[in-house]
């Protein structure tokens, strides 16, 4: 009998412990969930109007897959008189030296451009980190249509020594956003970019 006992009271214990803990995490969730979803309805609309700081208003947002796989959001960046006066465009970027870049991206209806937000990134906060925070370089990209490179591959953008993997995961997602307005465009890119 003993050695039921020394089996079923810590076997009945850790289930106790166990099933109270999934409690009260899934009421955590169930508190938390509705304000962080919140906080990131307010990051992404606060970025957009960074992005495009001219638009009176942002249409509904939309999917798209690229055709090198790469999916993208993107919301109409609406004039005062209701037509569409560019797009702002959630782009990720590979090649990052922590991974995957996500950007907010303000394309104008020209296919510049307008300024790029970064939403999400991993890379080592001493390097890559310190880099996306300087809008000196983050600026480097406005004004660009078609598609950005950078230096090293004939482009016009300059890598920042040391954070080489960065700027390359960075302009991937601007030259994704890039695609993401062609698409929209009929793969039409305006004479004046």
């Amino acid at each position: 009998m003993s050695k039921v006992k020394e089996f079923v009271v810590p076997t009945i214990t850790l289930f106790a412990i166990c099933l109270v803990a999934s409690v009260l995490l899934g009421f955590t969730n169930k508190v938390t969930a509705p304000r962080i979803e919140q906080i990131a309805y307010e990051t992404q609309q606060n970025a957009m109007k960074e992005v495009m700081p001219d638009a009176a208003s942002f249409g509904e947002g939309k999917a798209m897959t690229l055709e090198n796989g790469i999916t993208v959001e993107y919301n109409s960046a609406l004039a005062s008189d209701g037509s569409t006066a560019g797009y702002a465009i959630t782009s990720t970027g590979k090649g990052g030296y922590g991974g995957d870049i996500k950007l907010m991206v303000g394309v104008d209806k020209t296919g510049k451009v307008t300024r790029v937000s970064v939403l999400d990134q991993e890379e080592t906060a001493s390097i890559g980190g310190k880099l996306m925070s300087q809008e000196s370089f983050l600026n480097r990209f406005t004004g660009i249509a078609g598609s950005a490179a950078l230096t090293k591959n004939g482009g016009t953008v300059d890598a920042v020594s040391g954070a080489t993997k960065t700027s390359t995961g960075l302009t991937d997602a601007v030259n994704n956003a890039l695609l993401c307005w062609q698409a929209l465009n009929n793969g039409e890119v305006s004479s004046n970019g």
